[in-house]
């Protein structure tokens, strides 16, 4: 996809061009996850947002529940 500059309106809306769109996977009028992380915003559709939360959520478990050996490999051999 290329890059393009635009500009905010006097509304402050940020238009999106129609590849980001496209590459995003959503038609006019679907909801859309929007992050800001530090100083840059990331769009989503909602779909992709979801399966990045239950993503999350599902990592965090496995390392909550294998703690102890993660530990263990990073104190390395004695």
């Amino acid at each position: 996809m290329s890059k393009q500059i635009t500009t905010i309106d006097e509304e402050t809306r940020l238009n999106l061009p129609p590849e980001a769109i496209e590459a995003l996977g959503v038609q006019p009028g679907d909801e859309v996850n929007i992050e800001v992380i530090g100083r840059a915003v990331v769009v989503r559709s909602v779909a992709d947002a979801a399966r990045a939360g239950d993503f999350s959520k599902s990592f965090e478990s496995i390392l909550q529940r294998r703690r102890s050996a993660y530990d263990q490999l990073a104190e390395g051999e004695k």
